[in-house]
């Protein structure tokens, strides 16, 4: 718990950097899921797996018990590339289907590169450039914007 609250203040990484590289080794990497829960439930469908979307291996089942049973689908996962702070397209796509989003890229806890993932394909574009140390992403739409990656 102290490593990961503490890591990133600029007096430890200044002060720390071989220790906390070695740290965040141990780490557990995160990794982006989808969960998709089912919105409409008929009782007749205990057992069945809810979820119709074609562009998923996420399941949703209805048990006997009346409760759903969720698996997600792992759409961004791997050893020293792990994707936070996932942000879209929200002005134009928040609350809508969208295809794009975009994320801080991590070799173990150390922030080093941008991303962009396709949730449908899974496919991913990075930045990186040596020594650099990105935030957060965050969307800017090109104010003429007809696709939604544009921006």
């Amino acid at each position: 718990f102290e490593f990961v609250y503490n890591y990133l203040y600029l007096a430890n990484l200044r002060a720390n950097w071989d220790e906390v590289k070695r740290q965040a080794e141990k780490a557990p990497q995160p990794e982006a899921r989808r969960y998709v829960l089912p919105l409409s439930i008929d009782k007749a469908d205990t057992g069945k797996n809810l979820v119709t979307l074609p562009y998923t291996t996420a399941t949703a089942t209805l048990r006997s018990d009346e409760t759903i049973w969720l698996e997600p689908e792992v759409i961004f996962s791997g050893p020293r590339h792990a994707f936070e702070f996932p942000q879209i397209n929200y002005r134009k796509y928040g609350g809508k289907p969208y295809t794009f989003t975009y994320g801080l890229g991590l070799n173990h806890f150390v922030p080093d590169r941008l991303c962009k993932l396709n949730v449908k394909t899974k496919e991913t574009w990075v930045w990186q450039e040596p020594d650099s140390y990105p935030s957060e992403p965050i969307f800017v739409s090109h104010p003429e914007a007809l696709e939604e990656d544009d921006g």
